[in-house]
């Protein structure tokens, strides 16, 4: 049934359902309605009305990250069958929300991509990464703009050492690129997901760069990110330009 949708919007979608993955299930309705815009330009394109658009990309969205998370093509179908059902009202209520999360922390948790070996950049950085891999295949779907990134670590790095503050840079990035996949400046993360995910965009970021950095750094920045995740209050975080 994906056959008439393109490429593009597949991908879109996935990084969209991620990001339901990491909003508070209290906020999913906000969520909803700020890529509500960004949602229906998909259907258009697609020449589909909405339901009829959802329906026909949904189950490939499941296929793929369940796919992502086992590492191979052909994924369990019992497990595909319950993300796709999960995903098709996973922001739709909070409750519906916290099941498909629920669901999403157990697929993470497969062997297929959580085992240290079989992480992305198991040599680059993974290895410091404490959190199930639920940040691999958003990272790498929902194309974030590296060399921007990589400009605003730079600038940073000139700063004197009392006045830097790598982590904030990150997140900063982090906060924009959901922007960017939503449309609009707004949305809703916890901590703990934006933390986590700031450092996988990190090591993807560096790991297609020349630019990768050593041990030492990226341990270093691991622990800061980690300790402002613990010490960030709330736990959660509306991410809106003011």
């Amino acid at each position: 049934m994906t056959e008439s949708i393109h490429p593009t919007a597949i991908k879109k979608m996935i990084s969209y359902y991620y990001l339901v993955n990491f909003c508070p299930p209290a906020h999913i309705k906000q969520l909803k309605k700020a890529s509500q815009k960004m949602r229906s330009a998909l259907s258009k394109q697609s020449g589909l009305k909405m339901k009829d658009f959802l329906d026909a990309v949904n189950p490939d969205v499941a296929h793929r990250m369940a796919a992502f998370q086992q590492a191979t093509r052909k994924p369990d179908q019992e497990t595909v069958d319950q993300l796709a059902k999960a995903i098709k009202s996973a922001d739709s209520k909070p409750e519906k929300a916290a099941a498909y999360q629920k669901l999403m922390r157990a697929i993470a948790i497969h062997p297929g991509r959580a085992k240290m070996g079989n992480r992305l950049h198991r040599q680059k950085g993974c290895k410091y990464c404490q959190a199930p891999c639920q940040y691999g295949f958003f990272s790498l779907i929902s194309e974030p703009d590296f060399k921007t990134l990589l400009d605003m670590l730079g600038a940073e790095n000139k700063k004197i050492a009392a006045e830097r503050n790598p982590v904030n840079v990150l997140w900063t990035y982090t906060t924009t690129h959901l922007w960017k996949i939503l449309g609009k400046n707004e949305g809703f993360i916890s901590a703990d997901h934006l933390g986590n995910m700031s450092y996988c965009l990190l090591m993807l970021g560096t790991a297609k760069s020349r630019f990768a950095l050593p041990e030492a750094q990226l341990t270093s920045f691991q622990e800061l990110n980690q300790n402002t995740i613990r010490s960030w209050q709330p736990a959660e975080i509306k991410v809106v330009e003011e």
